[in-house]
């Protein structure tokens, strides 16, 4: 039964959170046979971000989900102009730490005071041009497009109960471009890779903290949600398990509908940030859609 008060995505799902942190740093990597660590993963994922959006220093950028900024850190330090945001205060709060931590070590100067801040807020993808400071501008006649390029990056689309609740995140999304705007949605899973039986759904990984992550999932066609779980099991065998996922998985030509119905005027499918097309053999699929 879902939760309703508090949704495994949530700010206090139980699933984004310390927990999550230590499971997202496996020394396998996430794709089927190409292993890499956390930091090697972070900046292919931004060279492709940049190549397929083709992102100038000057550009707005908004990472939503951002998580704990590991995307969005990587944008600043490679000069770009990203804005993180998050329902999940933890994350938040843990993607500002590491920037300053980052901006520390880059000045070890100890009177420097780091600019790290601002970077980064705490929001719902449902509700960006919702808020009172959106509503605001808007009755001032400031126009909610704001951003050249979002990323929606490593299976963050979906999250909701609903099709209506994950189609309004798309509507945010165009709202919150500016004309001639891009958006990256980029996942993991589709219906395409489960047919093509590359996908695991069983997996242990073991994580660099020493622990190894459990993760089980099923795929349930009759509604398109990937069910699943992660659990964490330390040396002792101690287990700690996340709050159980749901999440509604698009097939390709779902994406192009939902993107064409939006206003989208094209849209363009990769099966890797390498730029290759998206086909029955890719193990990623990266959706950019033009405003």
């Amino acid at each position: 039964m879902t939760d309703k008060t508090n949704p495994w995505w949530s700010n206090k799902g139980g699933f984004f959170g310390i927990r999550y942190l230590e499971g997202d740093d496996s020394l396998e990597g996430y794709i089927p046979g190409k292993s890499e660590t956390l930091e090697e993963r972070t900046k292919r994922e931004v060279d492709g971000v940049i190549k397929l959006l083709n992102l100038k220093k000057e550009d707005h950028i908004l990472d939503m989900p951002c998580g704990y900024g590991r995307h969005t850190i990587e944008l600043i330090i490679r000069g770009f102009r990203p804005k993180g945001e998050d329902i999940n205060e933890s994350l938040v709060y843990e993607a500002e730490n590491r920037l300053c931590l980052e901006a520390k070590k880059r000045n070890p100067n100890p009177n420097f005071e780091p600019a790290c801040w601002g970077y980064f807020g705490i929001e719902d993808m449902r509700h960006i041009t919702d808020n009172p400071i959106s509503l605001q501008a808007q009755r001032s006649g400031f126009s909610p497009e704001i951003y050249n390029a979002i990323i929606n990056m490593f299976y963050s689309f979906g999250f909701f109960e609903t099709d209506e609740e994950n189609e309004k995140v798309m509507k945010e999304f165009f709202k919150s471009l500016k004309p001639n705007g891009k958006l990256l949605i980029h996942t993991d899973v589709s219906p395409e890779i489960i047919k093509s039986g590359a996908y695991k759904f069983n997996e242990t990984r073991n994580l660099k903290s020493g622990k190894r992550l459990i993760i089980n999932e099923a795929y349930i066609s009759e509604n398109k949600r990937m069910n699943g779980s992660w659990t964490l099991i330390d040396k002792n065998g101690f287990q700690e398990q996340l709050t159980p996922y749901s999440v509604r998985i698009y097939t390709k030509e779902e994406f192009e509908e939902m993107a064409k119905i939006t206003g989208f005027k094209e849209t363009r499918f990769y099966g890797s940030f390498e730029g290759e097309e998206f086909s029955k053999n890719s193990r990623e699929m990266i959706m950019v859609a033009r405003k």
